[in-house]
């Protein structure tokens, strides 16, 4: 894998911050491939969402920016977010495809809000695939912090 790989790596994952926060769920599809898998976890090995499919992703993203799906927080649609991503770490490399982990702190502020209130903490495990369009996430999962039992 190239340097310039890696770099379309990076700036696909910048484009999923502005889709996502900008919610336009058409670009925000287009980020993965037509048979990736988009999941959460909080704790345990089920996600608390899963869509598979570029366009079961499109329609999940399209519903949650409108309000319309409760998720795991319900987020208005006047609400602004922010993604947050950063500390992107390359753990296996191909020709054609790559692994990535990167942090994400995220924050939303409603109308009303005075500044953005952090919402939510965790590590996104991405699979990327090299396509005919460029890189694409094949399967990106988010793993959210949880606080530990003491």
């Amino acid at each position: 894998m190239s340097a310039d790989d890696r770099l379309a790596i990076l700036d696909q994952i910048g484009r999923y911050s502005y889709a996502w926060d900008g919610k336009d769920s058409d670009a925000y599809a287009a980020l993965f491939t037509e048979d990736a898998v988009f999941e959460v976890f909080t704790r345990g090995d089920e996600p608390v969402i899963h869509n598979a499919g570029r366009e079961a992703i499109r329609r999940w993203a399209r519903a949650t920016h409108s309000g319309e799906e409760p998720g795991l927080r319900h987020h208005p649609p006047d609400e602004q977010t922010r993604h947050n991503q950063s500390g992107t770490v390359f753990d296996k490399l191909g020709e054609d495809s790559a692994h990535t982990r990167t942090m994400l702190l995220s924050a939303r502020q409603a109308p009303g809000d005075v500044i953005p209130i952090p919402s939510t903490t965790g590590v996104y495990r991405d699979e990327w695939r090299r396509t005919p369009e460029g890189w694409r996430i094949a399967r990106r999962s988010l793993r959210i912090d949880t606080p530990r039992a003491r």
